[in-house]
């Protein structure tokens, strides 16, 4: 992943992304390593774990937009809706339109026998309802079994590849993007991108709340982008 000045997918229709990479978006940024933390990792922790549900100590400052916002655990599921903004105003300076389809990708326990989709769908609602009337949620994948532990896991792409279904048809046409909570590596996204082009599908984008890194190269919450190089199997 890397940043840079000019965002390289100009439109949903416009122009499409190389047919050998995914490029995929990051909002803020995690670093585990406590010798390189500083108080806007906390920040970030307390951001990330607010859009899964979870309790936030003390205050955050939260960017989005030219505003910042204060989280706290009065107002943790606010969050939602400001990762919601924060992906407009990111579209709307790429140029990115709808229509489009906003795929969550399902997290670990989202299985076929699974009775709700995955809680990545939340995010989804959440950009769509910010003003993107022509925006459809496209909950369409699951894990036929579910993922073991991030610290038990190794399956490789093909593995996740494998383990993914496509519960329902895909609108014909319709770009998709993908959104989901964390990037800590690409298979999981290069997996669903796989999934989903086997099914004649076109997808041109990847959103993520958040990433993980080792070290800190700049600032928590600047915007990470950069591409993924596509699985193909069999290849």
């Amino acid at each position: 992943m890397q940043t840079y000045e000019s965002p390289q997918t100009t439109g949903a229709g416009s122009k499409k992304p190389r047919s050998d990479s995914l490029h995929v978006v990051c909002f803020s940024t995690y670093v585990a390593e406590p010798s390189q933390q500083t108080a806007r990792h906390q920040d970030v922790r307390n951001f990330l774990l607010a859009l899964r549900g979870e309790s936030v100590q003390g205050q955050s400052k939260i960017p989005v937009g030219r505003d910042e916002r204060t989280l706290t655990a009065t107002n943790a599921n606010d969050s939602i809706d400001w990762f919601g903004e924060m992906v407009i105003q990111y579209l709307a300076g790429c140029g990115v339109r709808a229509p489009f389809g906003l795929v969550p990708v399902p997290t670990s326990k989202t299985t076929l026998e699974s009775s709700a989709g995955p809680w990545t769908s939340l995010l989804a609602i959440s950009i769509a309802s910010n003003g993107l009337d022509e925006a459809s949620i496209v909950d369409v994948l699951r894990w036929k079994q579910a993922l073991p532990p991030p610290s038990q896991r190794s399956q490789t792409v093909a593995d996740l590849y494998e383990n993914l279904a496509v519960i329902s048809a895909i609108p014909p046409g319709l770009p998709l993007i993908f959104v989901d909570y964390l990037f800590a590596g690409s298979a999981t996204l290069r997996a669903s991108a796989a999934r989903l082009t086997q099914q004649g599908a076109g997808v041109i984008l990847g959103l993520c709340a958040g990433r993980t890194a080792t070290k800190m190269t700049h600032d928590p919450f600047t915007v990470v982008t950069g591409d993924i190089h596509q699985y193909h199997p069999g290849h």
